[in-house]
């Protein structure tokens, strides 16, 4: 069939398991094609074809509910749900998000770009619905690494205590985005490979088949079983939920059999699926380290990567993982939540291994740990999402900047991060450290001060954050050296006025300055690579000139530097920065345009602004 002409699952109904494999093969097909293209998440979507289309056979959305954590692997429930015609667009500006979206289909039922918030959203919708006295199923969809996420604990132990019929489908592939970690994964790497058990499951399911209905009699041979041949413990079935599995997520038979029996269940129920990451696209099966998780565009044939045009470039994140590397000591210790490729840290976990944690998708576990390994005189070097680090903020200010610990965190990704959209722009960690005490908070402009502003920060002795973004800039390496804390630094004099920025903006201002001066408008250029603290000197030699002080920032407005250097000035200081607004997905390139952002905006803005 056409996958771009399906309308809604309801067709899936009449399929037969044969008509469900060519499916499969259909859609697995498409996704490839699309994704060469789009750039995308690949392997988690290849690897939930069957599942997802199981799913729509049994349950009836949108009236039942299914949500897929973190959402990234909704791909072919958006083809499923009448959405394959926009897959063009696909994580483009003004096109199909990369996630479940509310505002794209009824059956999408909830949003998220983060891990581990299925389970306590479905417990709400379930709970929402016994309150309506209604009859819908709701089924969170989550991976293997996102249940061992400390959010997933807490939903859990309600969930099993409540008893409220809710169904949760745990799909293992081994894998989060690198291969997944934690005595959690331990336990069901157990599960997967008790050949025993599978044997005897096997004769359950034969029995399963021909008898759908006896939903009693098969709980009990499945209780039997477990007693025989399975001596670890059922965690979930001791919280109070029933445990089925570990099931073929790649096996109509299996899926729908026992898809069927959950929905029949008056309790929560959790079906453990063993699904292949990549299924289907052999660069994708044998990736151990999450090349082909998330990937820009690519040709489908050979599985080449497509060079971008900043390809001669370096990531700032295989900047600052090299400059650890050069400025390493035996007390460093890196520790990443479960981005050990998406940080560029591999290399240093090869050189390194006995100093290096992955502590899985655990972000406020990873920063306490780090605040611990702080007052035992060593040098955590925390590597973390900007968006991932909002989950760790009452860490950082409960317990490292409170007790004033020497914690350095990488915040990786700040900025404009683009295609991903909302849950994943890095605009917000300005505006929630700013206020929080004893935090030093940097921004370097190139690959040189990246490894200097790295010295400086295991030198000090407070908590010291070195924010850089997503993108690439050519790596240089020169003499390192401590920066003072809190120093600014004048890239171009100006007798006009001042523009102060930071980070990636230093070089695009410089695009600015060049074309105010063909306009005879001098403008004084400074780098403030500390946001906190600021360089209170220079701002007042600064203000003395009398003349238009600008800021212009990748963050959010509110809570900005340009925010609170109006706190402090005697002057009116013209702040340009995201507005309070959510950023959608697109290009760095397209948003910073759309947000008035980019370099002709500004300079039109500043040119504006001296002639009034």
């Amino acid at each position: 069939m056409k996958i771009e002409e399906i309308k809604n699952p309801k067709f899936i109904k009449k399929l037969s398991s044969k008509e469900l494999t060519t499916l499969s093969k259909d859609i697995r097909e498409f996704l490839i094609d699309k994704i060469s293209k789009t750039g995308g998440h690949l392997s988690s979507n290849l690897g939930i074809v069957e599942l997802t289309i199981a799913l729509h056979k049994v349950f009836d959305t949108p009236k039942d509910k299914i949500i897929f954590d973190v959402s990234h692997q909704s791909y072919v429930h958006k083809i499923l749900t009448g959405r394959a015609k926009y897959f063009d667009t696909l994580r483009q500006f003004n096109g199909l998000s990369g996630f479940q979206k509310m505002s794209e289909s009824p059956h999408d039922a909830y949003e998220a770009g983060h891990s581990s918030t299925s389970l306590s959203a479905a417990l709400g919708l379930a709970l929402g619905r016994d309150m309506n006295k209604e009859k819908n199923n709701v089924i969170a969809v989550i991976g293997d690494g996102s249940i061992s996420n400390g959010l997933c604990y807490e939903a859990l132990n309600q969930i099993g205590d409540l008893q409220t019929k809710l169904i949760i489908i745990l799909n293992d592939n081994n894998m989060s985005i690198s291969e997944s970690v934690g005595a959690l994964h331990n336990h069901l790497d157990k599960l997967r490979n008790k050949n025993n058990y599978k044997l005897a499951k096997n004769k359950t399911k034969k029995i399963l088949s021909k008898f759908p209905k006896i939903y009693n009699v098969v709980r009990n041979i499945k209780q039997s079983i477990k007693k025989l041949y399975v001596k670890e413990g059922f965690i979930f079935e001791e919280l109070g939920i029933d445990y089925y599995g570990p099931i073929n997520g790649h096996d109509y038979n299996d899926l729908i059999t026992y898809l069927t029996l959950a929905k029949k269940s008056n309790g929560p129920v959790l079906i453990h699926v063993i699904t292949e990451k990549g299924k289907g696209y052999k660069f994708a099966e044998n990736d151990k380290t999450g090349v082909w998780h998330g990937v820009s565009s690519f040709d489908k044939v050979t599985g080449k990567i497509i060079s971008s045009n900043d390809s001669n470039k370096t990531s700032w994140s295989e900047i600052i993982s090299d400059s650890i590397i050069r400025l390493m000591n035996e007390d460093i210790i890196v520790i990443t939540p479960a981005m050990e490729t998406g940080s560029k840290l591999t290399k240093f976990k090869n050189m390194y291994p006995k100093n290096f944690i992955d502590t899985g998708i655990a972000e406020e576990h990873a920063l306490i740990l780090a605040n611990a390994l702080s007052l035992e005189h060593k040098i955590p070097f925390v590597s973390i999402y900007s968006s991932f680090l909002q989950r760790g903020y009452d860490e950082i200010v409960h317990d490292i900047a409170r007790m004033n610990s020497h914690v350095i965190i990488g915040i990786d990704r700040s900025g404009i991060v683009g295609e991903d959209g909302e849950t994943h722009q890095g605009l917000f960690d300005i505006t929630f450290l700013l206020p929080i005490p004893n935090i030093i908070i940097s921004c370097p402009k190139d690959s040189i001060e990246a490894t200097n502003l790295l010295k400086t920060a295991i030198q000090a002795s407070s908590p010291f954050c070195i924010r850089y973004s997503r993108n690439k800039i050519e790596y240089k390496k020169g003499e390192i050296k401590k920066i003072p804390i809190g120093s600014w630094e004048q890239i171009t004099k100006g007798k006009d006025a001042t523009l102060i920025t930071y980070g990636d903006f230093v070089n695009e201002s410089l695009e600015i300055i060049e074309k105010l001066k063909q306009d005879n408008i001098e403008v004084e250029l400074v780098n403030a690579r500390f946001i906190k603290p600021i360089d209170t000197l220079y701002f007042n030699k600064i203000q003395k000139k009398n003349k238009p002080i600008f800021v212009y920032e990748e963050s959010m407005k509110i809570g900005s530097l340009g925010s609170y250097l109006n706190t402090i000035s005697n002057k009116n200081i013209i702040t340009y920065g995201v507005e309070d607004t959510f950023v959608k997905q697109g290009s760095r390139k397209e948003i910073l345009i759309h947000l008035h952002l980019d370099p002709e905006s500004i300079y039109n803005n500043i040119k504006k602004e001296l002639k009034r």
